[in-house]
């Protein structure tokens, strides 16, 4: 069986896409970068902007937004690209904004029914906190849900 990511009394960055507040365990987060020059690919779904490079590393870009909505990202000063590591492999996500680093207990964490389902495998709980809720995912299973992954790779691994 696959490791799972657990949001188990670890810490978990906390970003806005549109109006929801996601989550990503840290383990996942290699670091949070300013909105930057994204440079087009060609032959690639609307949401997959292209590449740009960070500390010297080309990294495939992803709009979250577009992927999880369908709607397109207008950056702002608050707009950031999250960098993770996917299979060896740096992935850039441009979200409306980060905004915490929290600790998520597993008191706080519920996993509707919902979520047994393939549509939303990457959902792996929601976590109530004060009147916020979290929508805690798993960014491999999202990038390989909404992306593609193998064609962000191959992105990465033809420059």
């Amino acid at each position: 069986m696959k490791d799972q990511i657990k949001f188990q009394d670890d810490k978990t960055l906390i970003f806005k896409v549109g109006q929801e507040e996601y989550g990503v365990h840290i383990s996942q987060v290699v670091s949070i970068e300013r909105m930057q020059n994204i440079t087009p690919y060609p032959n690639r779904p609307p949401h997959v902007l292209g590449v740009t490079t960070i500390r010297d590393v080309i990294t495939p870009v992803v709009d979250l937004r577009a992927a999880l909505t369908g709607e397109t990202l207008k950056p702002t000063d608050a707009t950031r690209i999250i960098i993770v590591q996917v299979h060896e492999k740096a992935i850039g996500l441009v979200v409306d904004a980060a905004t915490d680093v929290l600790d998520i207990t597993p008191d706080t964490v519920q996993h509707p029914n919902l979520m047994e389902t393939k549509e939303v495998s990457y959902l792996k709980g929601i976590s109530k906190l004060d009147e916020r809720l979290l929508i805690l995912l798993d960014i491999e299973e999202l990038l390989e849900d909404t992306t593609n992954l193998d064609e962000l790779k191959e992105i990465k691994d033809s420059l």
